[in-house]
């Protein structure tokens, strides 16, 4: 497994942190929803204003020699918020027809 670190910075003022970010993963073959990994959310927490704030995004290594699906961006809405941001990425999944090692995206947290 392997993992993509999504950071979120205040720009501005207070802005409360709760919760798993929505996360989609654009392919070739459309976009890809992300789901929630099983990890115990935090509790709601405000960075200040140039603090941030993490999540992870875990996928699975396709070292099956084949060319796999390729991942060309993330598709991101913080915690309770509507409005998205598109981040480009560069990523090989394996092609498989079970749910072992599918995309999984962590809750937030302060970073310290």
């Amino acid at each position: 497994m392997d993992s993509i670190l999504i950071t979120f910075t205040n720009t501005g003022s207070n802005c409360r942190m709760y919760g798993f970010p929505g996360v989609g993963l654009k392919t070739s073959y459309g976009t890809q929803s992300v789901d929630r990994n099983k990890q115990e959310v935090g509790i709601p927490f405000t960075p200040k204003a140039g603090k941030r704030a993490t999540a992870n995004v875990v996928y699975p290594i396709n070292n099956t020699g084949g060319s796999g699906v390729r991942g060309t961006a993330l598709v991101v809405t913080p915690p309770n918020e509507t409005h998205r941001v598109t981040v480009p990425v560069a990523v090989s999944l394996p092609v498989s027809n079970t749910d072992e090692g599918h995309l999984e995206v962590t809750p937030v947290f302060e970073e310290h």
